[in-house]
Parts: C-alpha cells; sequence; structure tokens
C-alpha cells in the first residue's frame, strides 16, 4: 500500500491528525497536502515540533508564533521531553471535540521521529525505532488509557521530490542518495541563510564564501582526503548530512 492511502486512512479514521515537525526546519517538514486532507476531512490539526532539544528558547519562541501557541506541542521523543503537556493537549483537544477517547493519527515525513514520540508517549516501545527511514510499515494502533493511537509510514509528497531537502529532513538514508555532493552544497547555502554562523561555529570554517567553497573548507576540517591529498567529496557530503540528521548541530 502506498504511502498516500495510508494517509488517507490515518486520517479518515482519527480525530486528531499530529503532524510531527522537525523543530530545526519547522517549515520544510510541513506536508501541506496532508495538510489540506485533514482541513477537508474537518479533522483538528495539532502540530508536534519534535527535536526541540536541537534548538535554542530563542528558536522555540519564534517557531511557536509561526504556528499558533494553541495548535502545537514541543518535544523531543529520545529525550522523553514535553510528553506529560503532549498528553493533555490531546485529551483538551478531544473533550473540546466530543471525544472521551479521541483517536490520534501521527503523520509525516519519514524519520522526523514519529514513532520515537509514540513510544515516548506511551513508555512503551510497542513500535519499532530505528534511524534508518522508513522503519515503520503498515498501520499500527497503540493505546493508552487516555486516547489510541494510529500510527502510520511517513509521506513524501509526490510534488516534493528535491533530494537535497529530502535527504536533511532525515527522510532518506544518506547512502542511497544519487548526488549527495550536490544535496550537501545546497543544504550549506539554505543553512546559511537560514541561520547565519551556524556553520562557522560548528565547524570552525568561515562563511564569507560561497557554498562550494565552504563544502572545500569541511572536507579539509574533517581531514576527509583521498590519494594526492584532494577532498574525498562523497565522504564530505554524507558526512555534513549525518551531522545534521543525527542532531550533532545544535541551532541557537
Amino acid at each position: 500500500m502506498s504511502f498516500w492511502k495510508h494517509a488517507n486512512i490515518a486520517v479518515r479514521e482519527s480525530d486528531i491528525v499530529a503532524e510531527v515537525l522537525d523543530a530545526r526546519m519547522p517549515e520544510l517538514s510541513r506536508n501541506h497536502e496532508i495538510e489540506e486532507l485533514v482541513e477537508k476531512e474537518g479533522k483538528f490539526l495539532l502540530f508536534v515540533v519534535n527535536k526541540s532539544d536541537l534548538v535554542s528558547r530563542e528558536i522555540v519562541e519564534k517557531v511557536k508564533h509561526g504556528l499558533g501557541e494553541e495548535r502545537c506541542v514541543f518535544v523531543s521523543g529520545i529525550k522523553n521531553l514535553g510528553m506529560k503537556r503532549l498528553k493533555e493537549r490531546i485529551i483538551i483537544i478531544g473533550k473540546r471535540r466530543g471525544f472521551d477517547r479521541p483517536k490520534v493519527s501521527f503523520v509525516g515525513y519519514p524519520n522526523v521521529g514519529k514513532s520515537s514520540v509514540i513510544n515516548a508517549l506511551v513508555k512503551r516501545a510497542r513500535t519499532k525505532v530505528s534511524s534508518i527511514a522508513g522503519t515503520t510499515k503498515g498501520v499500527q494502533w497503540v493505546s493508552t488509557p487516555s486516547f489510541k493511537i494510529l500510527d502510520s509510514p511517513g509521506v513524501i509528497p509526490f510534488d516534493e521530490r528535491d533530494e537535497a531537502l529530502i535527504a536533511f529532513l532525515g527522510a532518506k538514508n544518506p547512502e542511497k542518495l544519487k548526488q549527495p555532493e550536490r544535496s550537501a552544497i545546497r543544504f550549506i547555502g539554505l543553512l546559511k541563510k537560514q541561520y547565519p554562523k551556524l556553520l562557522e561555529n560548528f565547524y570552525g570554517i568561515s562563511e564569507e564564501k560561497d557554498e562550494n567553497d565552504i563544502f572545500m573548507e569541511i572536507g579539509k576540517k574533517k581531514h576527509f582526503l583521498v590519494k594526492g591529498g584532494e577532498i574525498d567529496m562523497r565522504r564530505t557530503a554524507l558526512g555534513i548530512i549525518r551531522d545534521w540528521q543525527l542532531g550533532k548541530i545544535f541551532i541557537s
């Protein structure tokens, strides 16, 4: 069954749809086609902003303002942060909409952290968690005393096949990228624009240069070289992508 068939089932069967976003790139990790489907079905859309431990309080407040404070909850599935607040929000929304035990579906891009959030919510690893994109298969129910959770595979919209963005959203294993070098260089430009000085502070390199030069500087800093002292382009690209996917880069 395709991602979109699963997504339609998830939205149709639920009372509340929780879209899991990456706190570092909330707008990029939003799936507007899912959001349109939720609105069409008349369901409540709740933004669950995961990996909030990887951004500063200032960034949290900025994202909260952008999404709407009443419609978002900040959590860290891996570190079990914000789960009490998320539970309370689900219960309150359910009661307001006339459901004593609401059904909640979690949707979003693969590997954005849906399963880790669910496991933290129920405090049991009933849904398999993995660092490899696309681990959750099919549709699985997880029960709690106050609500039921429907976990679905992540959704990649048909019109958003930008490999660079998909790679840094964690929606694809970097080893499977066709052009990791191009993806890494593109993302360097995106980070420079959205988070000035981030690369400079993390890698200890100057951001005065263009994206290609910064890419090469990072390769030198990491000592990713091949015979003759040339930069190992693929290894450098995969290193940059993994630094982001594994949460090594903190955004302040």
